[in-house]
């Protein structure tokens, strides 16, 4: 029998039987240590626990549940969940359509309410094939066979996707004798999905999970109805366009009829920011402050610049402000939390000068806003002072606007607060959707990239950072925005593909960033490329690749 090299983790090399799969070998040979079954690192990228290894290879196991865990085991979920469907309701089609409430929203094929029979029907061909832990098995395809297996027995927005892809071979995950495509390696067996919820919930349901850092609990409910609601209108915004998934987009790549489908793209988002403004034009009360707040690559800026255009055709004059002036010099920050600073912090905001100022504003006073020098880690004078009357409105932008924290000496009244994120309505197929961490991830990198001197290694490292900061300081207020705006653009990937590509393609081989920067290059492998010549030059993607009309700092 043929022997090869394997390196588990930091430990000494050993010599194995080639053909034993990962999990195998780890239950072998890691068998006194606590690591994590549901997906590994072999050479470099993230890999199912069920590939058999044919050539050296260095493999690395996870000890948290972090987010390639928590991926790893939403796969298995999602077959899982597809393979019951298919099993206790022969001849329905199930989609999978976002990510909602610690889990993914999902409906079958006639769009309505689930009644409580079949959901129950549902839930017991789950469990049942949890119960008999199946493997869920790996196997290597050309493109050719893939695409011929999912058109030969009728997955052909499947087959349509893989038709498109700039990839020789494809990964399928089998279970129970049928194959499934994957952006990304599922747990190897059903028998590892233990914690799991599913519940009915408005059309269809959701699928809900555990979180990362807690893999045994489901935490408890939170609706969100806001969140389903933006949803909705991006599916009616594919609607118009006539655009659900990739092998669409593509289409329309091959056909050269992209153009007007950008055009439209744009539009919805052009009219979308008109009725934002009219929103607040026509509020009760005295909306004077209006609070722009969202994640990272969300595309605050641009969506900034956009409305204060449509609320001066309303006649208002309008001004804008940026929380990062409001900082409390770095020796102050370092005072208080000690020799790491921590900007996303609300308490790192000098919130009592703030409050007074936007206070005095509203109040007819003049102001003089200061502007944050983060070379000298301090603020300093330099901006013209400013004067409102009843008529001007204030643009602030900032992590934190929706924080109530943040102006607690300033009445409701005064407040119209708008949250803004990229979530995209664009699905692989019925199964896989293209989770908007990354989208946002994919614009940052191209971005940091082009304008801030940052390698894609270097955003992707700092990438989780980013994510915790959000989780803790953004996303739990979001449901408290007087609107959402949904700021994707459903051709942006192609537009984004090749300067991505190009970035991701630099992360060396031993960078901790490598095993994610494959993982994106195997996304993007399934999108054509898109010419930017018909982008707008005030289009939001605009900010990220470059050539906008608007000024950024």
């Amino acid at each position: 029998m043929k022997e090869i090299e394997l390196i588990i983790d930091q430990g000494e090399p050993l010599t194995v039987e080639v053909g034993q799969t990962i999990q195998d070998v780890l239950r072998k040979y890691k068998a006194d240590e606590l690591f994590l079954e549901y997906v590994a690192i072999k050479n470099g990228i993230f890999t199912s626990l069920s590939e058999p290894i044919n050539e050296n290879a260095h493999i690395v196991t996870f000890k948290d549940f972090l987010e390639s865990s928590r991926r790893a085991y939403e796969s298995a979920a999602i077959l899982i969940l597809q393979s019951a469907v298919e099993q206790v309701l022969p001849g329905r089609t199930l989609y999978v359509l976002n990510s909602m409430c610690d889990g993914v929203y999902c409906e079958l094929d006639d769009h309505q309410p689930l009644e409580s029979e079949v959901l129950e029907a549902i839930i017991r061909g789950f469990d049942a094939i949890v119960a008999a832990d199946l493997p869920i098995t790996p196997v290597l395809c050309t493109r050719i066979e893939a695409q011929a297996y999912f058109s030969k027995n009728g997955y052909t927005v499947t087959g349509n996707l893989i038709k498109h892809s700039a990839l020789n071979y494809i990964v399928l995950y089998t279970l129970r004798d049928k194959r499934y495509w994957l952006p990304s390696p599922p747990a190897p067996t059903t028998g590892l999905i233990q914690v799991y919820q599913i519940r009915g919930y408005k059309n269809g349901f959701i699928l809900r999970s555990p979180v990362e850092g807690a893999p045994h609990t489901i935490q408890p409910f939170y609706d969100q109805e806001r969140l389903y609601e933006i949803f909705n209108e991006a599916e009616r915004w594919g609607n118009i366009l006539d655009l659900k998934c990739v092998s669409q987009l593509n289409d329309l790549v091959t056909s050269g009829n992209i153009s007007e489908m950008i055009k439209i793209s744009e539009a919805l988002h052009e009219k979308k920011i008109a009725a934002i403004a009219d929103k607040i034009d026509t509020s009760p009360g005295d909306k004077r402050l209006i609070f722009v707040a969202g994640p990272s690559s969300s595309g605050k800026t641009t969506f900034m610049k956009r409305l204060y255009i449509q609320l001066r055709v309303l006649g208002h004059r309008v001004i804008s402000l940026s929380l990062d002036d409001y900082y409390k010099d770095r020796d102050e920050i370092l005072r208080e939390q000690g020799n790491k600073v921590n900007f996303e912090t609300l308490d790192a905001l000098d919130l009592k000068l703030l409050n007074v100022q936007l206070k005095d504003l509203i109040a007819g006073k003049q102001v003089t806003p200061p502007i944050y020098d983060f070379h000298q880690g301090k603020k300093v004078t330099g901006r013209s002072p400013i004067k409102a009357d009843p008529k001007t409105l204030f643009i602030i932008e900032g992590i934190h606007g929706i924080n109530p924290h943040l102006t607690q000496d300033i009445e409701d009244r005064y407040k119209f607060k708008i949250y803004i994120s990229a979530l995209t309505h664009l699905n692989f197929d019925n199964l896989n959707r293209f989770p908007t961490h990354d989208a946002r991830l994919l614009r940052r990198i191209v971005r940091d990239q082009k304008f801030r001197g940052y390698s894609a290694a270097q955003t992707i490292n700092i990438w989780k950072s980013v994510i915790e900061g959000e989780k803790r300081y953004i996303f739990k207020y979001q449901g408290m925005a007087d609107v959402m705006f949904n700021s994707s653009l459903p051709y942006e990937f192609g537009i984004l593909k090749q300067s991505a590509e190009l970035a991701l393609k630099t992360v060396q081989e031993d960078d901790p960033s490598r095993p994610e920067s494959e993982r994106l290059l195997n996304i993007l492998s399934y999108f054509l490329p898109i010419d930017d010549n018909e982008v707008p030059p005030t289009s939001i993607i605009r900010e990220f690749i470059g050539d906008s009309s608007f000024k950024y700092h």
